[in-house]
């Protein structure tokens, strides 16, 4: 197949999916196009068969995020090749693979890999805490390069693998809870800007709208102040139940 371009969708909290995103984008051997799905920067495009789409987003509690869903509800494909990226805190990515090969292939896409990695848990942050390394990077770039690789022996889109992914999609846990802020807080405004859901209002940014708040900690991650975090409590029964289930030395999936 003669593909194009690449466009590389992915949501991200506090960073971790949008490196292993860029990492294999760059590592494409056509042009690629980093998209970061935003309230304000929804993906509704149709994408042809000459294209490549490529969709990144963190596992919570073993699904995608709603609000990746919302954003990416406008997209349709039309024998479409798809790659499908899912980054995890070291537990296991449970359903979020199946549950997206079965929502892209319903848009007319055709999944031609993918790949379940492992990143710092965005709440137990003790979990994978140097995750990815540049070792981690380096995995994705050589997948970027099979997928890439794949493309190029298969005469048209009829001829991509078939693929059998874990898990059982029903519903899930699609956000987390939404930080606190502290006195440190000196309404810089950083959080407000970065926020992917737009939860956080210019006019009092020492606030969160809990109902619009994906619970992603992009706020506690960019604030220069350390003013933003979730409960203490939270933090030390996430981190004491993960202990037992995570593997910060887990290796990544690729299909």
């Amino acid at each position: 197949m003669n593909i194009t371009k690449a466009t590389v969708c992915y949501f991200t909290g506090r960073g971790t999916t949008k490196q292993y995103a860029k990492a294999f984008a760059e590592a494409l051997p056509f042009e690629a196009t980093l998209h970061e799905l935003r309230f304000d920067n929804p993906v509704k495009d149709t994408f042809g068969p000459d294209e490549l789409l490529v969709v990144a987003g963190p596992v919570y509690a073993g699904y995608l995020p709603t609000f990746m869903w919302e954003q990416l509800d406008s997209v349709q494909g039309s024998k479409t090749p798809a790659a499908l990226l899912a980054v995890y805190g070291a537990r296991d990515y449970d359903n979020s693979l199946l549950e997206m090969d079965q929502v892209f292939t319903k848009k007319g896409f055709s999944i031609v890999g993918a790949a379940a990695v492992v990143a710092r848990h965005s709440i137990a942050t003790t979990i994978a805490p140097e995750r990815p390394t540049e070792d981690d990077l380096g995995e994705m770039r050589h997948f970027a390069h099979t997928i890439a690789e794949r493309l190029d022996t298969m005469n048209t889109i009829d001829d991509a693998p078939i693929f059998t992914f874990k898990g059982t999609v029903e519903e899930g846990v699609r956000k987390g809870g939404a930080p606190l802020t502290n006195d440190a807080c000196d309404e810089c405004g950083i959080c407000v800007d970065q926020c992917p859901a737009g939860a956080i209002p210019e006019d009092n940014p020492e606030t969160t709208n809990a109902e619009i708040c994906v619970g992603c900690l992009r706020c506690v991650e960019v604030c220069p102040q350390s003013a933003r975090s979730l409960p203490e409590e939270a933090i030390a029964k996430a981190t004491a139940r993960l202990q037992k289930l995570a593997d910060s030395a887990k290796p990544n999936e690729f299909f």
